[in-house]
């Protein structure tokens, strides 16, 4: 979406947030594990419109669907659809900007990754108030990028992406590790280790130590100061590319200086509260050793991670949940799934929408059950949300190396076109 004022885009990201947020937060509790062992079944209708071959021999499919979601105490919509069907041995890989600035998919594909086949929108936001700042959007989740961790915590999130062989994966992942360094002579320990709690994370996780990576916005204001500042720890190491301590900075030194962008060829060691006493005695120079590594809940390595909503088909199985998890995503939004068929065939599902309001925010489309259970039937056998509404986007390449954006089909278009810049997306690779 796009408006007039950095305040108004905020406050209309945070209107069409908030219609998900509920959604976001739904865990099966007890009460609800009756209904979530009948999956939502819906009954749907689609029929082809038309069908249009794009970069690898992949196929865009376009619809007509209807679902009679009255039936599970929804609503029954009908709406346009959209399925990409890339071709076999393709691959999604993150496309990304720096953590707290946004761009636009068709750009970020071109620019990052030419050579796709095509790109779809990524991660929900969120709208943290760091230090000073209040008006920042970023991504909610995980990101893993050619099997390094950009950002996550100690805390396990759901992902979608790859792993290490390209297999897909639909599952959590969380960050683990700790970092090491030697102590002053003469204290009587050797060495000391504070425990890995977050990568580039907007807020600092007590209990160890949050790693923040020149993948955090650098950028600056005409004031000095960052544009999207970074959480500040109670004691911050700076790293250079040997991984000494080239500074220090607390409340007794270089104050000023925590939170400060970080500079390129360093990274920055934040200790939350809690940990900062493992930090005293320690001088600049000390070689410290910083152990990242991935945890997923099959124990396989990701090489591409992204942050994701529900499971909208698991196992060949739509709203697999039950209908309770899905009921506060009833209403008619646009949508963007991604998953895989029974083969293991990458797809992406597009709910382009019926238009744009007059602040230009996308409207239309289905609910989710409803959209989950037409997916299904056009042939995803495992499929998660990503962010939706104003953030719903589709771009395809030709064989010609023509980036075409897809996500407007159906949609009227007289009140804007509007492409939501977004902090990540996925492109897909052609295979070997």
């Amino acid at each position: 979406m796009e408006l007039s004022t950095p305040t108004a885009v905020r406050t209309a990201a945070l209107l069409g947030a908030s219609a998900l947020v509920a959604t976001l937060a739904v865990a099966v509790t007890p009460a609800d594990q009756a209904d979530a062992a009948r999956p939502c079944r819906i009954d749907t209708t689609t029929s082809l419109d038309s069908a249009q071959r794009f970069a690898g021999g992949g196929v865009l499919r376009r619809y007509t669907a209807s679902a009679k979601g009255v039936v599970k105490g929804g609503y029954d919509q009908t709406a346009k659809v959209i399925m990409t069907s890339y071709p076999s041995g393709a691959y999604p890989s993150l496309i990304n900007d720096k953590v707290g600035e946004r761009q636009v998919i068709g750009d970020m594909a071109k620019n990052q990754q030419p050579q796709a086949l095509g790109a779809i929108n990524g991660d929900f936001f969120i709208f943290p108030d760091i230090r000073y700042a209040t008006d920042i959007e970023m991504a909610r989740g995980p990101m893993i990028r050619d099997g390094r961790v950009i950002r996550g915590t100690t805390k396990r999130q759901r992902v979608v992406g790859i792993d290490m062989n390209k297999q897909p994966f639909g599952g959590m992942v969380a960050v683990r590790g700790a970092v090491t360094f030697d102590v002053p002579a003469g204290t009587g320990v050797t060495a000391q280790s504070v425990p890995l709690t977050s990568m580039n994370w907007h807020s600092i996780i007590g209990g160890g130590v949050n790693v923040y990576t020149t993948e955090w916005s650098p950028a600056l204001r005409a004031d000095g100061k960052a544009v999207v500042p970074r959480p500040a720890g109670a004691v911050e190491w700076v790293l250079n590319g040997r991984n000494k301590i080239q500074s220090i900075r607390s409340s007794t030194k270089n104050q000023r200086q925590l939170g400060d962008p970080v500079k390129a060829g360093t990274r920055v060691l934040a200790f939350s509260d809690n940990s900062a006493l493992a930090t005293v005695g320690v001088p600049s120079g000390t070689k410290v050793r910083v152990n990242i590594k991935q945890s997923t809940d099959t124990g396989v390595k990701l090489f591409t991670a992204v942050g994701r909503g529900l499971p909208l088909v698991e196992g060949g199985v739509a709203a697999p949940l039950g209908c309770n998890a899905y009921d506060l995503s009833k209403a008619a939004r646009p949508r963007t799934f991604v998953g895989w068929n029974s083969n293991g065939v990458w797809r992406s599902f597009t709910v382009p929408g019926r238009g744009f309001d007059g602040v230009g925010l996308r409207v239309g489309g289905f609910g989710l059950a409803n959209a989950a259970n037409i997916a299904k039937k056009l042939g995803m056998a495992n499929a998660y949300e990503l962010d939706g509404g104003g953030s719903t986007t589709l771009w395809t390449r030709s064989t010609a190396g023509k980036w075409t954006r897809r996500d407007l089909y159906g949609v009227d278009t007289s009140v804007c076109t509007c492409e939501r810049p977004m902090t990540n997306g996925l492109s897909f690779l052609a295979g070997p």
